[in-house]
């Protein structure tokens, strides 16, 4: 039989028991994302070191079968949640298109791009900017909050198999916004209130495949969290699904 490279879940990892516990409860919503684009202007301030000049509202996930999601953790934490892809697929998650500098799909987006621009055309700009979201390098530098990948090629995005969820703003509003505004924490915020309003992605407990703590130390927690969170069947439910990262090394 064939190894799966692709899988029937749809994996979100971050980096703590609380980020965990509140999308359970929350469910997703969009924050906003620096990404380093193929533009030269990014690709000289990657190469200083320096944020992405942009950054767009996003949640990510991962197309990866459980053999395979070792790197991620390593990179996007230790706390993840994996939910049937059928959900995702309700609720418009897709996934991104990988590029490259000499892409020949590439050309034609610009020059879409450029003329949209020049003819004052919103609807049309919006939506190439929104193609522009789920868009991303094959490889290239990517920018970490707390710690930096400068040199372009040293991560190859293509095998994180990734889907997004990118909202549709209102056309009078930009989807990106530029470096000057993403860093101040006010805006970001503000921003972020009105996603979580308007733009929320719910969680049911029958939509949940796996949870994924870093050990058997988190279980009694977890279990006890979604005791207070869910009715008692469904509590039971999703308690069967938790994993650890330890099982995780260890049997598959």
């Amino acid at each position: 039989m064939s190894e799966n490279i692709s899988s029937k879940v749809l994996f979100h990892f971050t980096t703590s028991m609380v980020y965990l516990k509140s999308i359970l409860k929350n469910g997703f919503f969009p924050h906003y994302c620096p990404e380093y684009r193929l533009d030269p202007d990014d690709k000289a301030e990657a190469s200083k070191g320096c944020r992405p000049l942009h950054a767009a509202p996003l949640v990510s996930f991962c197309d990866l079968p459980l053999s395979l999601i070792r790197n991620h953790l390593k990179e996007y934490g230790n706390y993840g949640i994996g939910l049937k892809k059928n959900w995702g697929l309700r609720n418009g998650v897709t996934p991104v298109m990988y590029t490259h500098y000499r892409a020949r799909t590439r050309r034609p987006i610009l020059r879409l791009t450029a003329s949209a621009k020049g003819r004052g055309d919103k609807r049309a700009a919006n939506d190439l900017d929104l193609l522009a979201a789920y868009t991303k390098p094959f490889r290239g530098a990517a920018w970490r909050e707390n710690r930096r990948k400068k040199l372009e090629g040293e991560v190859r995005f293509y095998d994180e198999r990734e889907w997004r969820y990118v909202p549709v703003v209102r056309e009078d509003e930009p989807l990106f916004l530029n470096r000057d505004h993403y860093t101040r924490p006010n805006i970001t915020k503000a921003l972020h209130r009105r996603f979580r309003k308007e733009y929320a992605l719910p969680i049911h407990p029958d939509d949940i495949q796996y949870l994924i703590v870093p050990n058997d130390g988190h279980i009694l927690a977890l279990h006890k969290y979604l005791k207070r969170l869910y009715t008692p069947k469904d509590a039971v439910l999703v308690t069967t699904a938790i994993m650890t990262i330890d099982c995780i090394h260890e049997d598959v």
